[in-house]
């Protein structure tokens, strides 16, 4: 009996699949490295935000000298 490519392939993701969360589970904390990266970029667009929106005059004033002097 041959097993068709598509049943090998299934079989093949099933078991690397159950590996991979297997090995999650022993260490929980791996997630918390990703989840850690995740916040401190969120808190830097969060204080670029705040940076853009108070000094939002300021710097639409230096964009628009800038352009008058290069003539654009």
């Amino acid at each position: 009996m041959r097993i068709s490519p598509s049943l090998r392939l299934a079989t093949w993701l099933h078991s690397a699949l159950a590996d991979r969360l297997r090995r999650l589970r022993r260490s929980p904390d791996a997630g918390l490295e990703t989840a850690d990266k995740i916040l401190w970029a969120a808190g830097i667009i969060v204080i670029a935000g705040a940076v853009i929106g108070v000094f939002r005059d300021d710097i639409e004033t230096y964009a628009t000298s800038v352009m008058a002097t290069l003539g654009l």
